[in-house]
């Protein structure tokens, strides 16, 4: 199974990932395929040597074993560097080598033999450090089989736990040598063991979706459980911009004379003027809105929908938004921002937001009001970017 994709959150851009594939390249390039008897190789059966805990990570005896380490690599430092940026990731990463290299090589201290070479062990963490982290995310994955391709989507937890449980079998095939397999595993619990104290000291930000968590079914954001995968990144963390979805407001000029068609509409009136909202709100509701296009005019609805949003009344917000869309859709631009607003900051449907926005005519809209726009359309696209999935709904669909 070949992973291609992932809906992990990513906050932060590939550098070190990029670095470290970098300098392994250029070091395979200037010495070439390692061969027994190499000082890069990582030596069996001799006094530990610390340099060659270093050097056997960049050192491969071929060049598919160098493509196929640096493709994994890309795949699984995507994932662990999205979480805690570049600096820190080089540590780690090279961290899990080391540890990884020097622990085989004292284990095979007694045991003279030809020794090892590559990335693998290294990236073998990374792949259970994934594991820890985001085990509910997804990989897209492709395999073929007898000529035939499948695409398909596994969780992090599973592919891992798949990997493992193939490489153990591996390694009794091999009669527990000290093999590829067992070099894998060697990697693989050293890279599980810096995930969970990563986790433990709170070093990381999981966002309440690593193992330890769904293991003892408290995952989700705030504990919830119903809270969809990939639907948790954090926006103001992204690829490590501090962006605040919460800075957005939507503002325009001054709205015209409420209605005056009757004693009715005349204390719902007298309730905006007095920015009593949601005593405005209820009494509207008590009108049955729904069945009263007549006593809803135009100015009336905008100006209690703006002081919904400004009192950060959301959910009545949306619904005046709504139904101000509904009958007024010439004039609903404004109306379409706000909304895609809501779904961006308090719904978390990024996508739901884009297509409200599609739908908006710039020309209509105030200054303000473009470069609000915009930055909804940026920080979308940047949750979407990290993986955040829309929840089923109406605007998802394309609807207003």
């Amino acid at each position: 199974m070949i992973p291609y994709g992932t809906d992990a959150p990513i906050y932060h851009y590939p550098v070190g990932t990029g670095l470290m594939i970098v300098t392994t390249i250029v070091c395979f390039a200037v010495h070439g395929p390692i061969d027994v008897g190499h000082p890069w190789i990582l030596e069996f059966g001799t006094f530990p040597h610390p340099l060659q805990w270093v050097s056997t990570m960049f050192a491969h005896d071929g060049l598919m074993h160098l493509i196929g380490n640096m493709y994994f690599l890309a795949v699984f430092g995507f994932i662990v560097e999205g979480k805690i940026g570049w600096w820190r990731f080089i540590r780690l990463y090279l961290g899990i080598g080391i540890t990884a290299a020097a622990l085989t090589q004292l284990i095979m201290w007694p045991f003279p033999g030809p020794g090892a070479v590559g990335a693998s062990a290294a990236i073998m963490g990374l792949m259970t450090i994934c594991l820890v982290w985001a085990p509910k995310n997804e990989l897209s994955v492709f395999m073929i089989i007898l000529y035939r391709a499948f695409l398909f989507e596994i969780s992090i937890l599973m592919y891992g736990m798949l990997y493992l449980v193939f490489e153990l079998i591996s390694l009794m095939l091999t009669g527990f040598r000290m093999s590829t397999p067992a070099l894998h595993l060697i990697g693989a619990g050293v890279g599980f063991a810096a995930g969970a104290v990563y986790v433990r000291r709170g070093w990381v930000d999981c966002e309440n979706w690593d193992l330890f968590a769904v293991l003892s079914g408290t995952y989700g954001r705030f504990g919830d459980s119903a809270t969809t995968v990939g639907s948790h990144a954090n926006p103001a963390l992204l690829f490590g911009k501090d962006v605040d979805v919460s800075e957005i407001m939507v503002s325009d000029r001054a709205v015209g004379d409420a209605d005056r068609s009757g004693p009715d509409m005349a204390t719902i009136r007298q309730l905006i003027q007095q920015s009593r909202y949601m005593e405005a709100s209820d009494a509207l509701f008590t009108l049955q809105l729904g069945h009263s296009n007549d006593r809803l005019e135009e100015p009336l609805l905008k100006r209690l929908a703006r002081g919904l949003l400004a009192a950060d009344a959301v959910d009545e917000a949306e619904f005046f938004l709504e139904e101000y869309v509904r009958r007024f859709p010439d004039t609903a631009d404004w109306c379409r921002v706000a909304l895609a607003q809501i779904q961006l900051q308090h719904r978390r449907r990024p996508r739901a937001a884009l297509s409200l926005l599609r739908k908006v005519r710039l020309s209509q809209l105030t200054d303000g009001q473009k470069k609000t726009a915009k930055r909804i359309v940026a920080r979308a696209k940047q949750a979407i970017r990290a993986g955040v999935k829309d929840r089923g709904d109406e605007y998802a669909q394309g609807g207003d």
